[in-house]
């Protein structure tokens, strides 16, 4: 296994390092974020729908603009775009404490979208322009843990900060890490050129080519329905935590544990998949997330219970914990086979699909989890919320056996025409 992480004498270059280190500061700044919003409405009237307004013009915005971002990164480099996005999500968050006011929150939060859209697209194209194909799972896998290590974490420091310190006070240090992540970006990763000298499209001509390639189109439905179900639990978790009177430490505590679960081992699934092929790591990943959604719908206190504010393990925290560690298997080898199936020239607008995907899963989470929690009240929605999770989980799984189904058969068809030949 050491080896596997190691990449087999495969080394990470310096400026890939800054820039997974960047991405961490980035969304550990971002995980925090949410619960000090929550804070704000813990103890207001409809504070889970405002919260719901809140978010949701943030991936509108991240869904509007990835492409664009990411096309920008083709024709100017990666740097400029990734630093711009940054310095513009740091200054945005330092405004988030000036006011508790649901529409002003609101349209800063919808301006954060566009600065995390800058940085998303360009920085996966970065991996693809300098990893080697036989270690770019890995490297894809070492960006995808650098994104949810920063998102929990982000969780944890949240989740004290809202004991310990005034909400404005912790945006103000949120928008410090960020001013960090910036000048760490500007200063210790060289300005590149641009990956190529692709062709001056419209973004929409631009989209059409990338959708040309069958594996781009078989993974971007999955794509949409895996960022629906984070941003489901990203968005609604902590305030429904919030309003069940868990703590903010325990609610830091529980998001570090999944943490430890879900992405410890994405640089290892990506390595696999550099191994094995992408689409075996992939089903797996998708199977195991069914497998956390299926319990958590099913058997909802087989793993933890809380009573009167002690926490209980029980014996189905170990199946749990298991497909935990495999839910983190299908972002690094889908990355890693995006980048595969695309030309060099065209990383940037390909990856901007991640990005794109990112923002529209978590626009279509907030926008339905609003539209449930008024049509359900605030009381059962949590558990409406579960139930559209579950269908969604359900409708990935199928699209993912149609994705092995359909790779075999090419496979196959191949091998038989080539012994023909």
């Amino acid at each position: 296994m050491q080896g596997i992480f190691r990449g087999r004498g495969v080394k990470t270059p310096w400026h890939l390092r800054v820039l997974y280190l960047s991405t961490f500061l980035l969304r550990t700044a971002f995980g925090a974020l949410l619960l000090l919003i929550s804070a704000y409405f813990t103890d207001t009237p409809n504070g889970l729908l405002n919260v719901a307004i809140i978010a949701v013009p943030y991936p509108l915005a991240e869904m509007a603009t990835a492409n664009y971002f990411g096309i920008l990164s083709d024709r100017m480099g990666r740097k400029p775009i990734i630093v711009a996005g940054t310095t513009l999500a740091a200054v945005i968050v330092a405004f988030y404490a000036l006011s508790d006011n649901v529409w002003y929150l609101t349209t800063l939060h919808g301006i954060h979208g566009i600065g995390a859209a800058a940085t998303v697209a360009p920085a996966i194209a970065m991996i693809a322009d300098h990893a080697k194909s036989c270690d770019r799972g890995r490297q894809m896998g070492w960006f995808d843990y650098s994104t949810f290590l920063g998102y929990i974490v982000g969780a944890v420091v949240g989740g004290f900060m809202i004991e310990l310190i005034p909400v404005p006070v912790g945006f103000l240090i949120m928008s410090g890490v960020l001013a960090i992540s910036a000048i760490m970006l500007y200063t210790m990763v060289k300005k590149e050129a641009p990956a190529g000298q692709c062709e001056r499209r419209s973004g929409f001509a631009e989209l059409r080519n990338v959708f040309r390639v069958r594996e781009v189109r078989l993974i971007f439905p999955i794509w949409l329905i895996i960022a629906t179900l984070l941003g489901l639990a990203l968005t609604y978790l902590p305030i429904i935590l919030l309003s069940q009177d868990v703590g903010g430490v325990w609610i830091g505590i529980m998001f570090g544990l999944a943490g430890v679960a879900l992405g410890l081992l994405q640089p290892f699934w990506g390595k696999v998949s550099d191994i094995v092929g992408r689409i075996p790591v992939m089903a797996y990943g998708v199977f195991s997330i069914a497998g956390i959604v299926v319990m958590l719908l099913f058997f909802p206190n087989s793993a933890i219970e809380m009573v009167n504010d002690e926490i209980t393990f029980k014996i189905g925290l170990i199946p749990l914990a298991i497909m935990g560690l495999g839910a983190g298997a299908f972002v690094p080898s889908a990355l890693a086979m995006m980048a595969d199936s695309s030309e060099s020239k065209s990383y940037g607008a390909t990856m901007g699909l991640y990005s794109f995907a990112l923002g529209f899963g978590a626009f279509i989470a907030e926008a339905l989890g609003l539209i449930i929690i008024k049509l359900t009240g605030e009381n059962n929605a949590p558990g409406w919320i579960l139930y559209f999770a579950a269908a969604l989980v359900g409708l990935a799984v199928v699209m993912m056996v149609l994705f092995f189904f359909v790779s075999f058969v090419k496979s196959r068809f191949k091998e038989r025409r080539a012994g023909s030949e």
